[in-house]
């Protein structure tokens, strides 16, 4: 009689194998079906939907709540871009007409007094950057919370 040892290692091994062959199989041909197809185009719509609704909650929430939404802060970030290119074009035109008109004490004073209000307007648009930075970051921790409070809907 042969004497057979049993390796419960290479039975788990073989029974993994078998399983992973047969559900392979199984699922690839029902992954390929029409119906799995529509199954999962349903459920990326929900999906959407859920995100959807999720969005115009919280901008509802921070409309009430008086805090500014992304497409607010950006919305100012451009005019704020938009006033530090024009302040740049006179800051150009004032430099190029100093140099043509010469050197009067009194044209330089005014360029100069021009020039320092330039630099005032470009603080106070850097901490209006800053502080609508500041609010971007508290509408994201808002919207975390919301996100994973998020309930999984798996099928």
């Amino acid at each position: 009689m042969i004497e057979q040892k049993l390796d419960p290692l290479q039975a788990w091994k073989e029974v993994y194998e078998q399983t992973e062959k047969f559900w392979g199989k199984t699922l690839g041909e029902t992954i390929k079906t029409e119906e799995y197809s529509a199954w999962m185009g349903s459920v990326l719509d929900l999906n959407l939907f859920y995100q959807k609704m999720m969005n115009d909650a919280t901008k509802g929430y921070l409309e009430k709540v008086n805090i500014p939404t992304q497409e607010d802060i950006a919305r100012v970030a451009t005019l704020v871009i938009n006033l530090e290119n024009k302040v740049d074009n006179i800051e150009e035109f004032l430099e190029e007409n100093t140099e043509s008109l010469g050197q009067s004490p009194t044209i330089k004073r005014d360029v100069t007094k021009v020039k320092q209000d330039i630099r005032t307007l470009e603080n106070k648009l850097d901490k209006i950057l800053e502080l609508l930075e500041g609010q971007n970051g508290i509408l994201e921790k808002l919207q975390v919370p919301a996100v994973q409070a998020k309930p999984d809907n798996k099928k």
